[in-house]
């Protein structure tokens, strides 16, 4: 009877520690918008006075809002890379697919979400480790669901 106990204990050890092992690899990774960036933002105000003052050729707008957004309406000039939230390996390979194109300047660039919060962050985050100096990624305040400017044609584009 005790030989039968103490291998009883033994086999529910051992399970209990093929439990815990298994969750130590199942941890979530870190999310991007939590990572150690000095975020560079620029107000609709500011980024009004872009749109308005600089020539297109001169900065560069990622507008990572999901299709259907992009199509409601987004920024003049902006490049569509609907990869919002950014929460997945396949949101961030869209992100890290289209970072080539921005990598032979030294434009600013301005990342548009939603929200103007985590996607942007995650973004910038991703485009950071493509090689992208950060000095030139800007997200704009309050995405664009909150961008001032809908009634000008000129601030923003409907299809």
């Amino acid at each position: 009877m005790k030989k039968r106990v103490s291998g009883l204990f033994v086999v529910v050890l051992a399970i209990f520690a093929l439990v815990l092992t298994g969750c130590q690899k199942n941890e979530a990774k870190e999310d991007r918008a939590e990572a150690a960036i000095d975020w560079q933002m620029i107000s609709p105000e500011k980024m009004k006075e872009v749109l308005e003052n600089d020539n297109p050729s001169d900065y560069q707008i990622i507008d990572i809002q999901p299709k259907s957004d992009y199509a409601k309406g987004h920024l003049p000039h902006s490049i569509s890379v609907p990869a919002y939230p950014v929460d997945t390996e396949e949101l961030e390979r869209l992100v890290v697919d289209s970072a080539d194109q921005f990598k032979d300047s030294d434009n600013p660039i301005y990342v548009v979400c939603p929200g103007g919060g985590g996607g942007a962050k995650r973004t910038i985050s991703l485009l950071i480790d493509e090689g992208i100096d950060k000095s030139r990624l800007f997200i704009i305040e309050n995405g664009a669901k909150k961008w001032p400017y809908k009634d000008d044609s000129k601030l923003w584009v409907t299809e």
